[in-house]
């Protein structure tokens, strides 16, 4: 990894949102470390697969997730932004508010590179709910 993207990996980390850098063309994925954090994770915790991700996606948000993927990857929308729970290791399930965009697409128009931050929104999502 470049100087330059270690950096500005580590200066969204700090700032506590998670990264995610997903390269369609081979499946993998990339998530910072804190992005593994805030769901209470050590960075050797989690694989770098989708399914580390879908896995735990909580059942009642998955398809609203896959719907706005869907509509990123066909150029319907050209901004993801999902808010959807996430389980952490502790057992619960965490509010994440995700966004990101297609960075890269191939000749046909099919999306080859999604990049995207996570952000933890668990307390405000609660504070909101405890007041309806």
């Amino acid at each position: 990894m470049s100087e330059y993207k270690q950096y500005n990996i580590q200066m969204i980390d700090f700032i506590g949102h998670g990264i995610w850098d997903w390269n369609i063309a081979t499946n993998e994925i990339f998530f910072s470390p804190q992005w593994k954090k805030m769901l209470g994770y050590q960075p050797d915790e989690i694989n770098d697969t989708i399914d580390a991700w879908s896995s735990r996606v909580h059942p009642d948000d998955f398809t609203q997730c896959l719907n706005e993927l869907a509509a990123l990857f066909s150029g319907k929308i050209v901004h993801y932004r999902c808010e959807h729970r996430l389980l952490c290791k502790d057992g619960h399930y965490k509010w994440i508010l995700a966004q990101g965009g297609v960075i890269a697409r191939n000749e046909e128009g099919s999306p080859l590179r999604v990049v995207g931050t996570h952000t933890d929104i668990d307390d405000l999502k609660r504070a909101l709910e405890a007041q309806n």
